[in-house]
């Protein structure tokens, strides 16, 4: 009769050439997606900031113009965010437009990509 150690006292598999390719690829994913939920931070708050300016003094035509480029910036860098997390798997736009509180504006140009000006 043989007697065997218990499973947690086993030696534990080889760990693959493959497993640190995919640990490092995991890390990028994460890197990725942090850099477009930073982009699209940044973008939303400079919108705001801008939007409040143009209530502010709506007769300054700088401040609209660059309200409307950063409202471009802003809803292209939710798409970027919104496009990676559907890359990745992970469900939930409407989640994610409530919790960054995204306007019916900007939420109405996801996707619409602009020429810029020659």
């Amino acid at each position: 009769m043989s007697i065997r150690p218990p499973r947690i006292l086993a030696p534990r598999k080889q760990a693959s050439p493959y497993d640190a390719l995919e640990q490092e690829m995991m890390a990028e994913r994460a890197a990725s997606l942090s850099r477009a939920a930073s982009r699209f931070e940044d973008a939303l708050a400079v919108w705001r900031r801008l939007e409040d300016a143009v209530r502010a003094d709506a007769s300054d035509a700088s401040i609209e113009d660059a309200r409307a480029r950063a409202l471009d910036e802003a809803s292209q860098a939710l798409w970027a965010l919104v496009v990676q997390r559907e890359a990745l798997g992970f469900p939930g736009t409407e989640q994610l437009m409530r919790e960054y509180d995204v306007p019916q504006v900007l939420r109405a140009r996801l996707g619409i990509v602009r020429k810029p000006a020659l």
